[in-house]
């Protein structure tokens, strides 16, 4: 009797300190005298996110509508932890531009001593990211694209060769448009040659045991992490992707005088070591192949239910070529300007990266406010919910590339239109990335018209299950080839 008493006194006083310390960390945003959105016991403010029943993004979406104009920012919590959600497009070109300084940390989880290729840009932090972004910027130059541009254009037109001569056929889209992204990166990040079945499966699989609750714990707790050697990602998969990239190195040096075709190349000239090398090749799958495979999608799915917008598209498309003598240039892709306003209304409308996360470095106080942002805070940017936002895009829900005019353009912040990020920490990618966009979408459409068919999910869906805004289920179009 005695001994169940302990057992339950014991109990009890264990859950009355986790009680005590969740109820401690709930009132974070209270005890600093900050407006904040009352969080939930244990959940925070996301309370049905982790079960998969809403995405992220709505969670932030209500958070930015019931707090939008009342202040800057606004206290929130991802269950335990304390978040700043910036309200302010001031706030948030200030953060990501003009004082980045202050926010050049991302707070994401690595262990580059168990998995090297989490050595990469998008989660390394602190003086390894510097002294990677400075080396790294050297690789993505205009210069450097316009010379890969030509290996770009010639794996593009495997598309017309998918696509096929067939009149009329219902197409798994995001299929299609997986292959020609997964193509570009096999073989402008890791140099292949022709289709690798293999590296077509495991781009899919780095994350095959994905837990929410592992990764959380990962961020929250990142010393004990690395001490229990917590992996991000499948060890199986990763060792396949570092052994491949060193592989293709070795190739490479033994290879005299070849001419720029890969961004392998670029990087050796760069002088990383190469695991740092293939850390680089492997943030193109991880960071690019998901948002490129959803654009490409979003964009045919919403040209599909409105045919005049894309009769519209697939004239200036055809127009454009031909007069550029049916080459697609260099020159051929500044011209089309309809083409780029569409892509930038599908990335406004179904925006990959509903969110940006920063964490302060340094102190900084809000301009015109008695708050400040206390270095160790983190800062959500809700871009998903600025994108929808009907202050700044009138009838947000609908799709409509003539937001994107050079004219509309200009009388908005540029803060309102943030695939990409912005800044120090933005993607360092993007104008390779908007290329690879709009040459997809030129070749997916000289040819091809699109509609709904039977299989097509309308309205669409969101994987609530992602962190990125990705359709919830495959997109199916009708496709029938049309003479030009």
């Amino acid at each position: 009797m005695e001994l169940m008493q302990r057992v339950f006194f014991t109990a009890l006083s264990a859950l009355t300190v986790c009680y005590a310390l969740i109820k401690f960390s709930l009132g974070y945003w209270k005890r600093r005298g900050i407006l904040h959105e009352k969080p939930k016991f244990l959940w925070g403010n996301i309370k049905g996110v982790v079960s998969g029943k809403r995405h992220i993004s709505e969670a932030l979406h209500t958070i930015y509508e019931s707090y939008k104009g009342r202040a800057p920012f606004v206290g929130c919590y991802a269950l335990l932890k304390p978040y700043i959600l910036v309200l302010d497009l001031k706030l948030a070109q200030q953060i990501l531009v003009s004082h980045a300084g202050h926010f050049t940390s991302r707070g994401l989880y690595n262990n580059v001593d168990l998995e090297p290729l989490s050595g990469n840009l998008l989660q390394l932090d602190g003086h390894k990211w510097r002294s990677l972004h400075a080396q790294s910027s050297q690789v993505f130059t205009n210069s450097n694209i316009q010379k890969l541009l030509p290996r770009l254009l010639q794996l593009s037109r495997q598309l017309q060769f998918r696509l096929g001569e067939q009149k009329l056929q219902g197409l798994n889209i995001s299929k299609l448009v997986n292959g020609y992204n997964t193509d570009v990166i096999a073989a402008l990040a890791y140099g292949l040659l022709g289709e690798e079945p293999q590296f077509n499966q495991l781009t899919h699989c780095y994350w095959q045991n994905f837990s929410l609750w592992r990764n959380y714990l990962a961020l929250e707790f990142p010393l004990l992490a690395r001490l229990f050697q917590h992996r991000s990602y499948e060890p199986s998969v990763m060792d396949y992707f570092h052994k491949l990239a060193l592989t293709q190195l070795d190739q490479q040096r033994r290879r005299d005088r070849q001419p720029l075709q890969t961004f392998l190349q670029l990087y050796t000239q760069a002088e990383l070591r190469e695991t740092q090398i293939a850390a680089q090749a492997f943030s193109f799958i991880l960071a690019g192949l998901s948002p490129l495979n959803a654009t490409l999608s979003f964009c045919l799915y919403e040209l599909a239910l409105q045919p005049e917008l894309q009769e519209r598209l697939r004239t200036e498309i055809n127009k454009v070529l031909g007069q550029h003598k049916g080459e697609l240039t260099a020159e051929c892709l500044q011209d089309l300007i309809y083409a780029k306003q569409t892509l930038k209304e599908t990335l406004r409308l179904h925006t990959p990266y509903a969110f940006l996360i920063r964490r302060t470095t340094k102190d900084f106080e809000v301009a015109k406010s008695v708050f400040m942002l206390a270095r160790g805070n983190n800062i959500v940017i809700p871009v998903a919910a600025i994108h929808r936002d009907p202050s700044i895009y009138a009838d947000p829900l609908r799709f409509d590339p003539d937001r994107f005019n050079p004219s509309a353009e200009l009388n908005r912040s540029a803060m309102s239109f943030l695939p990409f990020g912005a800044g120090l920490r933005g993607c360092i990618a993007q104008q390779f990335a908007e290329k690879q966009l709009l040459i997809g979408l030129v070749n997916l459409l000289q040819h091809h018209k699109y509609a709904p068919c039977a299989e097509t999910q309308i309205p669409l869906q969101y994987d609530t299950r992602k962190l990125l805004l990705v359709p919830k289920v495959d997109i199916q179009l009708s496709v029938e080839r049309v003479s030009c």
